[in-house]
C-alpha cells in the first residue's frame, strides 16, 4: 500500500470525468480515429430540448485537432439549422429518445493537411436549430478518439481517481480498441484478466484506508498500452459537534491555532490541504463531521504567528474549494498580474503545481486596523447625496489609495456618501464587480484590505458615508458554494445545492441564482451583511438586482416578475430586520424597479430605493419635454422620503453624451458645448430641486460624455482634464451650489409643502418650509419664452440665489422672459451669493465679453437716453434683449436680415446696471452697460 497522499492533478481531472456523458455513448466504448464508431444519443438526458420532440434530429459535429484536451472545433462539415440529410441521425425503433450516427472520423472529415483528430465535438438539434441537446451543464459533448492500439477506462470515464469510504465497492471497467489480452493490476498485483477480449471488469471493495493504484493493461503481439486510476479509500469521518462559539469559516483561537468549519450537507469526507501540510491529503487533516452531517470542522495547531498560509478544502476527494468566508483569496489566473504591478505588496504567488482552482488564506495574530474616525454624524436618508463610484475607472491607478487621494475633491463637490460599485472578490481583475465569487474578501486588484479600511476611515473623517454595492442575487462559477454542488469544475448548480437554484427563477439573471427562501442562503446573506457593517464599518448597502430575491418562477416574463410579490417582500423584510437589529442606523437601498405597490410597502417599512429617471432626462437633454414628477416620493404615494431618483447610473447612458450627440440643432444647437452645458445645468438644478436623496454617477458633475454601450463593461477614460474647461467647470460649480443648498437648508429635504409643475415647457418647483421657501422656474423649451407668468408661494421679498438681487412682489405671480435652458432660483431668505460665472446669465459680475470677428460694441457707457449696439457680421437674424439685475426683460426683439446696428430708447427705464444680450443658434453675446 502506498503512502496516504494524493497528486493534485489527478483529483483535478476526476470531478468532471467521473460523471461522464451517459447521454452520449459510443460503440465501441473506446473509439478509434481510424475505425467506425457509432454515436448513441439519449435525448431524454442532459439539456432536454429534444426530449420526446417526435422530430428529426441532426448531429452538429466537429473535429478537434488542437490537442487531447482542446474544446475547439476546427473542422465542421455541417451548417447549423439546415436539413442536410448527411447530418440526420437514425431513430432507434421502440425507443423514442435514442438516436444513432455512424462515421469513421479520419475518413469523414475533409482534412487535407492530415491533422490528428483527437476528439469529436458535438451538439444535437432539430431541423432549424430552435431546439438543441447539450450536456447537463449546457456545454458541447466530446468523445475522445484513440490514435492506435489503446486501452481506456470506461468506468470511471475519463477519470484519474475514484474516492470510496471503507466498505464501499466500485465496478471498474476498461476497454481496448481491439481484442487483446487485458488485465487489471492493483498495486502491482494482477487481480483480473480477460484474454482476447475488448473489455474487462473488476469489482473493488474498499477494505482498508489508503491510496491505491489500479492499472488497466492491454497486450497484443508487440503492442502494449496501459492506463492508471488512483483509488482513495477513506475511513468514515469522525463525528463530533462543532466546538461552542465556533462559526462557519476561519476561527482564530490563538496565535498558533484555528478551527476551520465548512458547511457541506450531504457530503461524505472533507480534508484540509495547504501550505501547512505541503498540500498532502493525510488522516490528521481529515475534518470531523457534526452529528447532523451539516458541518465539517478541524482544529489546526502549531501555526506560526502572523504567517500567511494558503489552503483549500478537498471535499469527497474530488472538489477543491477555498473557504467561502475567507477574507483573502489566492487565484491561479489573476494574482500574477497583481504581483507584477505591485498592487498588493507582499502578495504570495499562487501555489501552481500544488493545487488547482481558487484557494484562500488564513493568518493568525493579525494586527487590527487602527480606526481613527469612529464618531461622525450620519445624514438622514432624505439628506443623502450619493456619489456612485467604480474604483477601476475613477482614477487611472485603479486603487483604493487613489480614491483616498481624491476624497478632498469629493468633499469639495459636497457629496456626503460614496457608493462603491462591488469591491468583493470577483472573477477577473478588470470588472464592474457584478460577477462575485468570494463575498467576504475585498478584491486584491484594488489593494489590501487595510487600504480599503483606510479609505472608509478617511471618508468618515470628512463626513462622507460609505455604501457598498452588494451583489447577493447571484454568484459566479468560482464561488465555493456553487462548486460544492454543481456539474463539475465551473458548471451549473445541481438540484441538491443548498444555496443556489439550478435554473434562475427570473429574467436578467447573470451567474447562478441564489435561492433566497433557503435557510442556508438566508443565514449566509445575514452573515455577509453583518460582516461588512462590523468589520469594515461601512454605513449601508445598495443591493443589486433586489427584485431577483424571489422563488416565484417568472421565466423571461419581465412584466410578471415586476408585479407585487408577497414572498419577495417577506424575504426583504427579514434581511432588513436582521441588518437593523445590529446596525440600526445602516442605510438599506434596493435596486428594485418593481411595481409601485411593492416598493411603497417596503419603502414605508424603511428601505430606500433607486428611482430611474434617466430616460426622461436623456430625452430632455436632447431638447424634448418630459414630466419627471415621478422622481418625487409623494407622487408615488409613499409615506417616507426613501426614493433615490437619479439622472444617471452605471447602467444608463450619460445625459451629456445624449446632448452632444443627439441634441436638437434648431432653433437652438444643443450640440454646441456651451448650450449643452446650459441644458445640463437646467436639468441638474431641477433634479436637485425635487426633495429627497440624490445620486450622482461619477463624473456626471462635469458632463462626462463617453458612450456607455460602445463597450459596456470596458474601461472608460477618466477625463479629469474636463475640469480645465471653463464650460464644464460651470456645470461642476452648479452641482456644488445645488448640493450646498440641499445640505444646508431643510426646504430641499423635508419641505412642509411641495408644488411641482413639471409638465409644461416652463417648469416650476415651489418648496415651502418654516425656515425658508424656495422657488425655481425654468424654460425647457428651445425658444425664448416671452411674458411667461410664474408663481410664488407668497408676496414680499425674494432673492435671486445666483445673483443676490432682491425682488419685491406685490402679488404671487411674476411675468418673466426666459431664454432657452434659462432658469432662476429664488429664496425667501437672503443667502450668501455664490461665486459668479456659474450660469451663463449671471448678471452681477463681469461676463466674458466675447468679441467675434466683425466687432461687438455697446455705447455710450454710461448711456442716458439712447443706446447703440453694433453686432458682428455673423450675427444674422439674432434675438436680443435687455435684462435688469432681477432678471426681468425690459426690451426684447429680433434683428432683421443684414441689420447689424441697433438703437434702443432708454428714456423709459430707471437708472441702474443692465445687460444687453444677443443670441442665435451658434452663440450668445453679453455686454453690461449703465443707464444714468
Amino acid at each position: 500500500m502506498k503512502n496516504f497522499k494524493i497528486g493534485v492533478f489527478l483529483l483535478f481531472t476526476f470531478c468532471f470525468g467521473l460523471k461522464g456523458f451517459s447521454q452520449v455513448t459510443t460503440e465501441p466504448a473506446v473509439p478509434s480515429a481510424s475505425a467506425s464508431v457509432k454515436i448513441i444519443y439519449d435525448a431524454s438526458k442532459g439539456t432536454t430540448g429534444l426530449k420526446d420532440c417526435n422530430c428529426d434530429i441532426y448531429i452538429h459535429i466537429g473535429a478537434v485537432t488542437g490537442g487531447a484536451a482542446s474544446t475547439t472545433w476546427t473542422i465542421v462539415p455541417f451548417e447549423w439549422g439546415t436539413s442536410n440529410p448527411a447530418a440526420k441521425m437514425t431513430k432507434v425503433d421502440g425507443q423514442p429518445n435514442i438516436y444513432t450516427y455512424e462515421l469513421i472520423p479520419n475518413e469523414f472529415f475533409a482534412n487535407p493537411n492530415n491533422l490528428t483528430i483527437y476528439r469529436l465535438g458535438m451538439v444535437f438539434r432539430n431541423t432549424d436549430g430552435t431546439k438543441e441537446g447539450k450536456t447537463a451543464s449546457n456545454t458541447d459533448f466530446f468523445v475522445d478518439l484513440a490514435q492506435g492500439f489503446d486501452i481506456s477506462f470506461v468506468s470511471p470515464q475519463a477519470a484519474a481517481s475514484v474516492s470510496l469510504e471503507l466498505g464501499e465497492s466500485y465496478d471498474f471497467k476498461a476497454a481496448a480498441t481491439e481484442a487483446a489480452d487485458l488485465s487489471f493490476e492493483l498495486e502491482g498485483v494482477k487481480v483480473a484478466e480477460a484474454l482476447n477480449s475488448e473489455e474487462i471488469i473488476f469489482k473493488f471493495t474498499a477494505s482498508e484506508a489508503g491510496n491505491f493504484d489500479l492499472v488497466a493493461k492491454a497486450k497484443k503481439g508487440d503492442q502494449e498500452d496501459s492506463q492508471t486510476v488512483n483509488i482513495f479509500v477513506f475511513a468514515p469521518s469522525e463525528t463530533a459537534s462543532l466546538p461552542a462559539g465556533a462559526r462557519l469559516g476561519i476561527n482564530y483561537l490563538s496565535d498558533t491555532e484555528v478551527i476551520l468549519a465548512l458547511q457541506a450537507p450531504g457530503k461524505s469526507i472533507a480534508h484540509v490541504i495547504g501550505e501547512f501540510n505541503d498540500w498532502q491529503v493525510s488522516p490528521e487533516y481529515q475534518m470531523k463531521r457534526s452529528p447532523d452531517g451539516e458541518i465539517f470542522w478541524l482544529k489546526i495547531s502549531n501555526l506560526v504567528p502572523k504567517q500567511e498560509y494558503i489552503f483549500q478544502y478537498l471535499v469527497d476527494a474530488t472538489i477543491r474549494i477555498g473557504d467561502p468566508y475567507a477574507e483573502k483569496t489566492s487565484d491561479p489566473f489573476n494574482d500574477q498580474e497583481i504581483i507584477d504591478q505591485n498592487r498588493y505588496p507582499g502578495l504570495k504567488p499562487y501555489p501552481s503545481g500544488k493545487t488547482e482552482f481558487q484557494a484562500t488564506y488564513l493568518q493568525t495574530s493579525q494586527d487590527p486596523y487602527p480606526w481613527k474616525n469612529l464618531s461622525y454624524e450620519k445624514p438622514q436618508p432624505e439628506e443623502l447625496v450619493v456619489y456612485e463610484l467604480l474604483v477601476r475607472d475613477f482614477d487611472e491607478k485603479r486603487t483604493y489609495n487613489a480614491v483616498i487621494d481624491r476624497l478632498d475633491y469629493l468633499k469639495e463637490l459636497g457629496i456626503n456618501a460614496i457608493e462603491l460599485m462591488p469591491i468583493g472578490e470577483f472573477e477577473g481583475n478588470l470588472s464592474w464587480g457584478y460577477n462575485p465569487s468570494f463575498f467576504f474578501a475585498p478584491d486584491k486588484y484594488y489593494g489590501t484590505k487595510n487600504d480599503l479600511k483606510r479609505l472608509i476611515d478617511e471618508a468618515h473623517g470628512k463626513g462622507i458615508m460609505i455604501l457598498l454595492d452588494m451583489v447577493l442575487n447571484h454568484a459566479f462559477g468560482q464561488n465555493p458554494m456553487v462548486r460544492l454542488y454543481n456539474d463539475g469544475d465551473y458548471g451549473a448548480p445541481t438540484e441538491d445545492n443548498p444555496w443556489f437554484n439550478r435554473v434562475a427563477k427570473h429574467p436578467f439573471n447573470v451567474g447562478y441564482d441564489f435561492n433566497h427562501e433557503s435557510k442556508y442562503t438566508q443565514a449566509f446573506v445575514d452573515s455577509v451583511n453583518n460582516y461588512w457593517l462590523t468589520e469594515y464599518k461601512v454605513d449601508g448597502f445598495r443591493f443589486d438586482l433586489s427584485k431577483g430575491f424571489t422563488q416565484v418562477n417568472t421565466g423571461d416574463n419581465v412584466s410578471l416578475w415586476s408585479q407585487y410579490d408577497p414572498s419577495r417582500i417577506k424575504i426583504w423584510k427579514h434581511i432588513y430586520d436582521r441588518i437593523k437589529a445590529n446596525h440600526p442606523d445602516a442605510y438599506v437601498i434596493l435596486e428594485h424597479l418593481s411595481a409601485n405597490d411593492e416598493e411603497k410597502e417596503l419603502a414605508d417599512y424603511g428601505m430606500m430605493f433607486w428611482g430611474n429617471i434617466n430616460f426622461d432626462f436623456r430625452e430632455m437633454a436632447k431638447g424634448q419635454n418630459k414630466n419627471f414628477d415621478y422622481a418625487y416620493y409623494k407622487n408615488r404615494g409613499w409615506n417616507k422620503s426613501n426614493l433615490i431618483a437619479y439622472q444617471e447610473s452605471h447602467d444608463e447612458e450619460r445625459v451629456m453624451w445624449e446632448t452632444l450627440n443627439f441634441g436638437a440643432t434648431s432653433p437652438l444647437n444643443l450640440r454646441n458645448l456651451e448650450n449643452a452645458v446650459n441644458r445640463n445645468q437646467l436639468l441638474t438644478a431641477f433634479y436637485f430641486g425635487i426633495p429627497g436623496p440624490k445620486m450622482i454617477w461619477q463624473f456626471g458633475e462635469f458632463g462626462y460624455d463617453q458612450e456607455l454601450n460602445n463597450d459596456r463593461l470596458g474601461i472608460k477614460p477618466t477625463q479629469w482634464e474636463y475640469l480645465n474647461d471653463p464650460e464644464r467647470e460651470r456645470l461642476f460649480r452648479l452641482y456644488q451650489e445645488m448640493i450646498k443648498l440641499k445640505s444646508e437648508h431643510k426646504a430641499f429635504n423635508s419641505p412642509e409643502k411641495t408644488t411641482l409643475n413639471l409638465s409644461a415647457g416652463i417648469k416650476s418647483i415651489l418648496l415651502e418650509h418654516p425656515d425658508m421657501d424656495v422657488v425655481m422656474h425654468g424654460n425647457f423649451g428651445l425658444s425664448t419664452a416671452g411674458n411667461a407668468s410664474v408663481s410664488f408661494p407668497r408676496s414680499g421679498k425674494w432673492y435671486n440665489y445666483f445673483t443676490g438681487e432682491e425682488l419685491t412682489l406685490a402679488g404671487t405671480t411674476l411675468t418673466m422672459n426666459f431664454r432657452p435652458s434659462e432658469f432662476v432660483l429664488y429664496t425667501s431668505e437672503k443667502l450668501p451669493t455664490p461665486d459668479q460665472d456659474i450660469l451663463q446669465e449671471d448678471f452681477v459680475t463681469s461676463i466674458p465679453e466675447l468679441v467675434p470677428e466683425g466687432g461687438f460694441n455697446v455705447y455710450p457707457v454710461p448711456a442716458s437716453s439712447k443706446l447703440t449696439i453694433e453686432l458682428p457680421q455673423d450675427m444674422i437674424q439674432s434675438n436680443y434683449r435687455v435684462i435688469d439685475m432681477a432678471g426681468r426683460v425690459v426690451f426684447d426683439g429680433q434683428t432683421g436680415r443684414g441689420e447689424q446696428i441697433l438703437e434702443l430708447d432708454l428714456s423709459g427705464i430707471q437708472a441702474g446696471i443692465y445687460i444687453f444680450e444677443s443670441f442665435n443658434t451658434k452663440r450668445v453675446l453679453h455686454k453690461r452697460f449703465i443707464k444714468e
